[in-house]
């Protein structure tokens, strides 16, 4: 695990709920504090999307279909006083970095005026090797220097 301290948050809040930057991001939870602490799961309730086994929507729904809801609870006159996102790779990105691994995470935390953005990852099983570790934290490394983030 690997953690950030994010400098331009201005810019890293503008990318996160504005554009689609984050979007094929998976969405494990998210938890805000305003006015009360709001806690947002993840996962689809295939109920809801009338949706039935056999079809190929994934467990969880992506930054892109929830980010508009989280930025209108965002949104105010006051700044959240804390936040937590965690968002995953979906499946078929995970594969690609990693056979070895079931999701690699971002978590985004928001507290007391700081930014910070940390890697985690899930394997299937018990790995000594952290090689995939390695490459997540590199891959998000640079993807945070690219954006101008850090």
């Amino acid at each position: 695990m690997q953690s950030y301290d994010i400098s331009n948050k201005k810019e890293f809040m503008l990318k996160l709920l504005k554009s689609d930057l984050f979007d094929n991001f998976e969405v494990r939870e998210v938890i805000l504090h305003t006015a009360f602490k709001m806690v947002l799961d993840g996962k689809r309730n295939k109920d809801y999307f009338n949706i039935s086994d056999e079809t190929s929507y994934s467990l969880y729904l992506t930054w892109g279909e929830i980010r508009k809801y989280v930025y209108e609870l965002i949104q105010g006159i006051k700044s959240p006083t804390y936040f937590k996102i965690v968002l995953a790779t979906n499946d078929e990105k995970t594969s690609t970095l990693s056979p070895d691994a079931s999701a690699f995470y971002l978590n985004i935390i928001f507290k007391e005026n700081l930014m910070i953005c940390s890697t985690g990852t899930s394997y299937k099983t018990f790995m000594l090797d952290q090689s995939a570790d390695k490459l997540w934290e590199s891959h998000i490394k640079d993807f945070l220097f690219h954006y101008h983030f850090l």
